[in-house]
């Protein structure tokens, strides 16, 4: 009998011994990922914007008022359940705008948007392409990514690690060594525990889901309105390259970038956005701080519909859009009977309701493509260098192909007299398309550069 006493005793004492232990959790909890769309892509090159009242969209990458998007997830990952979450706090912006999430099954072959459900594992964090951006992403590449890590109610974990519950058995089950047990390691347990009735964090995933499909419709950051905010930029750099790894140009970018090239839509400044990181008071010079926005705000619902109206067939703020797909060449050569070279460009070429003028433009490069001919041409130049464009006006919501099945629908001359003595040497000709973007008095590039093969041109 002493000895049953005796051994129970002991029991108690270890398990007293190992509660105590689990009760203290080392360190921080993690923070949670920020969103990573790169802001600095979507920037525009030049503008004129002197308008106080603002909000940060970009016009150029809207979809057309009334579009439906074909969205589907990707790698038949997430439970239904979870799906249907992330359906539902998506299509929240259908309220306002006349624009439609049409989710369709994982094996569709042609969609806009496509969601990567993620975790910590594979750290893609949370990011979206910017509006029409993502019908330049090839169809087996996602467009939007959601670290669902971030979803997970951790507390509730914590609580059962505590207090004992499913979480614990499974962390005592897989032998943890709970001295110095740490935040982090609960974090990674968490998510490697595969919860069958997994405790989710409804309002992290309601803000981060709207957030990134914001994105998705062409909004950008908030706290990158000009002036919105008077940023610490020594501590955040710190902070983001400690806890992020990120440099200082990524910082710059999604972050403290605040650019005047957004396009003026009549808006304010609006903490309350969805679209704004949080900001902690060490982060700003003067203490202002801007919580986890997980709602619409009012000034999100005003843009997005004015973007997208309902009472309208187009948005008063929309701008000619042009898209170019398909790009290559479809010939280059020399011909010496009208002395020159004749550029045939192949290329796809969609408009949207609003008409526009583009330029076609092929400029001469040396052979490696590394640098532009300069030119004192005023004909036959391109911002001083070396080149020949065709402007041409497109009529709104076209299709057309360029150079496509051995038509020649489109051709650019370069006369050999008016390039400069290039005395037989071998260059590049690269193709790009610029809008003529009035209300900003600018060009937009649309396309990348694209370089032909090198050829060679006659002396004079």
């Amino acid at each position: 009998m002493k000895k049953v006493f005796l051994m129970m005793m002991v029991l108690m004492f270890l398990n007293i011994v190992v509660q105590a232990q689990k009760k203290s959790l080392k360190g921080s909890m993690p923070f949670k990922a920020p969103c990573t769309t790169l802001m600095g892509s979507a920037l525009l090159p030049t503008a004129i914007d002197t308008t106080q009242g603002r909000s940060v969209a970009n016009n150029d990458l809207i979809w057309e008022n009334g579009d439906v998007i074909l969205v589907k997830f990707m790698d038949d990952v997430g439970s239904q359940s979870l799906r249907n979450m992330i359906m539902q706090y998506a299509k929240s912006w259908e309220q306002y705008a006349n624009i439609t999430f049409k989710f369709v099954p994982d094996n569709t072959p042609v969609t806009n948007i496509r969601v990567k459900l993620g975790s910590r594992d594979d750290n893609l964090g949370h990011n979206s392409q910017l509006g029409i951006a993502c019908n330049n992403v090839p169809q087996y590449l996602q467009t939007l990514n959601l670290d669902t890590s971030d979803f997970i109610d951790y507390k509730a974990y914590v609580e059962q690690y505590k207090k004992g519950g499913p979480f614990l058995e499974y962390l005592k089950r897989k032998g943890t060594n709970f001295n110095n047990y740490t935040y982090g390691d609960l974090y990674k347990d968490v998510v490697a525990f595969k919860d069958p009735n997994i405790k989710w964090n409804y309002s992290s995933m309601r803000g981060t889901t709207t957030h990134e499909f914001g994105h998705a419709l062409g909004l950008l950051h908030e706290q990158s309105y000009p002036n919105g905010i008077k940023w610490n930029k020594d501590t955040v750099y710190k902070y983001y390259a400690k806890y992020q790894g990120w440099n200082k140009a990524k910082v710059d970018f999604n972050v403290l970038e605040a650019s005047d090239i957004f396009y003026t839509n009549g808006t304010s400044y609006d903490p309350l956005s969805i679209m704004h990181y949080p900001v902690l008071a060490w982060q700003t010079l003067d203490g202002f701080t801007v919580g986890s926005n997980t709602e619409l705000s009012d000034g999100d619902k005003k843009i997005i519909a004015a973007l997208y109206p309902k009472d309208k067939k187009i948005s008063e703020l929309a701008v000619p859009k042009i898209q170019i797909t398909n790009i290559d060449y479809g010939e280059i050569k020399t011909d010496n009977v009208k002395k020159g070279l004749l550029i045939y460009p192949s290329f796809d070429i969609q408009t949207s309701a609003l008409l526009g003028t583009v330029y076609f433009v092929a400029r001469l490069t040396t052979e490696d493509g590394m640098y532009y001919i300069p030119t004192t041409n005023e004909n036959y130049s391109w911002n001083k260098m070396a080149a020949t464009y065709v402007k041409m006006r497109l009529m709104p919501s076209t299709n057309t192909s360029f150079n496509k099945n051995g038509k020649k629908n489109l051709e650019l001359f370069f006369p050999f007299k008016e390039m400069p003595d290039l005395k037989g040497q071998k260059v590049k000709v690269e193709f790009s398309v610029y809008q003529d973007d009035v209300v900003n008095n600018r060009y937009q590039k649309l396309t990348f550069n694209f370089l032909s093969s090198p050829v060679t041109v006659p002396g004079k």
